[in-house]
């Protein structure tokens, strides 16, 4: 009888633990919904430089060597490539003049930035994109806490995907490269994990009611994470580049690139909660204070050995490891899925 009495205690204990587990994910959907209706997540871009981190990682795609003699051609692909752009958005020819010869490593390190020169700004795509900051968050990021999924990075990145196979197919290699580079920013973006979530679980409690630290705080850690990297990579710090030459490509059976970038998205819940304690020790009080802040980069240079610079970079390898690996395995699948 005692143990019948203790399987049918702890039979209502795993009960009661799932039901509570559901009623949390409800609590933090509900306040997320909460948060982003009073502003806290705002239009933001994802990694520092694109181009320039693109650079190393590509240094471990040797098959791109092969396309070094691309003719650069016009833009033509207006009657398939029909989603809405700002109307002030011009299409740039960066890497030479229309006629002349570029390499596919040179297109996707200029225009692995091009989804942010303003090209989503602007528009009216959703209801629901002033959740997200605007038009240019919605298109780039991919919030999820609770039952809340937010913006379209990874339909966007499939997107330019499926452009670059139309390309293909039309024998342009110029344009098949240049859509991937479109693609490959989504997929980046969706690597950093500010990207994923605006800030730990446990500081939206804490700050629920007071809306305007909440929202400067989740902007602060956002830039300043973005513009230490860019510094970093900037320096050429070499920690950082082989961070980004060490990783590999994934070992997973990718279904499409939109089912690429909802997995990159996943990750970030557990990198936010330990960047922000971080970013509190190494940038001080004011990236969580009360105003929007940006570090003195001037007093910042390569980490000291032991430091708690060193660990927030250690902490920071972890997901730009994840966009070198997304990077690389996006560029494999359109090599498959394109016979490039």
């Amino acid at each position: 009888m005692t143990f019948l009495v203790v399987r049918i205690m702890v039979s209502n204990l795993g009960t009661l633990e799932e039901k509570m587990k559901k009623y949390r994910k409800l609590l933090v959907s509900v306040s997320l919904v909460f948060l982003l209706i009073f502003g806290i997540v705002q239009p933001t871009y994802g990694w520092n430089s694109h181009g320039l981190t693109l650079s190393y990682v590509l240094q471990n795609e040797g098959w791109l060597s092969q396309y070094n003699d691309i003719t650069i051609t016009e833009y033509s692909y207006k009657d398939v490539d029909t989603a809405p752009v700002n109307p002030n958005f011009e299409i740039k020819y960066l890497d030479g003049e229309i006629g002349g010869k570029t390499t596919a490593v040179k297109i996707l390190t200029t225009y692995a930035d091009e989804p942010d020169w303003d090209m989503d700004t602007g528009l009216s795509l959703s209801k629901l994109q002033k959740l997200t900051g605007n038009a240019q968050g919605w298109r780039h990021q991919y919030y999820g806490l609770g039952f809340i999924r937010l913006g379209v990075g990874p339909e966007r990145a499939q997107y330019w995907f499926d452009l670059a196979k139309t390309a293909h197919e039309k024998g342009d290699d110029y344009w098949t490269f240049r859509f991937l580079a479109r693609g490959i920013h989504h997929i980046e973006d969706l690597t950093c994990p500010y990207h994923t979530v605006p800030a730990p679980t446990g500081i939206i409690f804490k700050y629920i009611t007071r809306i305007s630290k909440l929202m400067a705080m989740a902007i602060n850690h956002h830039y300043n994470m973005e513009e230490y990297q860019g510094q970093q990579i900037g320096l050429e710090n070499p920690d950082w580049i082989s961070c980004l030459k060490q990783a590999k490509s994934l070992d997973v059976e990718v279904k499409s690139v939109e089912w690429l970038g909802k997995y990159a998205a996943t990750f970030g819940r557990k990198d936010v909660r330990i960047l922000w304690g971080l970013e509190n020790r190494f940038f001080g009080s004011s990236v969580s204070g009360d105003k929007l802040w940006y570090y003195d980069k001037s007093s910042v240079g390569i980490a000291p050995q032991g430091s708690v610079q060193a660990q927030y970079d250690a902490a920071i390898f972890k997901a730009l490891s994840r966009f070198s690996s997304f990077s690389q395995t996006f560029l494999e699948y359109a090599k498959e899925k394109l016979e490039l």
